[in-house]
C-alpha cells in the first residue's frame, strides 16, 4: 500500500496496476480492521454489529479506540463498499488522497487493538 502511495498522483491516475493494486489493499485493511473489531466486539461486549461502519463506531463507544478517531474514520467502511460495489462511482482523486493517509491511519487501529488485548491478558 505504501509503495502505491509513492506513485505521483498523475501516475497513479493513468496506471491501472497501481491504483488497482491501491484500491484491493485499500479494501483488505479495511475488512482487516473490522473483521479484527467485530471478533473483539463480539467477545468482550456481546455486541453484534450490522454494518461495517457500526463496528467502528461500537469500537469507540466501548473504548477499544479513540472515540474521536472512531468518529473521524467511521466512513471507512462506507468507502470500502464504495470499492467493492460501485466501482463506476470510483474516483482516483479521492483514492489516491485516501491512500496517502491509509497506512498510518491502519497502524493507528492495529495500536489501539494491541493495547485493548493487552489490557484484556492483564485483568
Amino acid at each position: 500500500m505504501r509503495e502505491c502511495g509513492k506513485s505521483a498522483k498523475k501516475e497513479f491516475i493513468e496506471d491501472f496496476k497501481i491504483s488497482d493494486s491501491a484500491m484491493r489493499n485499500l479494501i483488505l485493511g479495511s475488512e482487516i480492521v473490522t473483521d479484527i473489531g467485530n471478533h473483539i466486539l463480539a467477545e468482550a461486549f456481546q455486541a453484534h454489529p450490522k454494518e461495517y461502519s457500526e463496528v467502528i463506531i461500537l469500537l469507540g463507544d466501548t473504548g477499544v479506540i479513540d472515540k474521536k478517531f472512531a468518529a473521524e474514520n467511521a466512513n471507512m467502511a462506507k468507502f470500502r463498499n464504495l470499492l467493492v460495489h460501485e466501482y463506476i462511482k470510483i474516483d482516483l482523486d479521492k483514492v489516491y488522497n485516501y491512500l496517502q493517509k491509509a497506512p498510518e491511519i491502519l497502524a493507528e487501529f492495529a495500536r489501539y487493538f494491541v493495547e485493548f488485548i493487552d489490557r484484556a491478558k492483564a485483568e
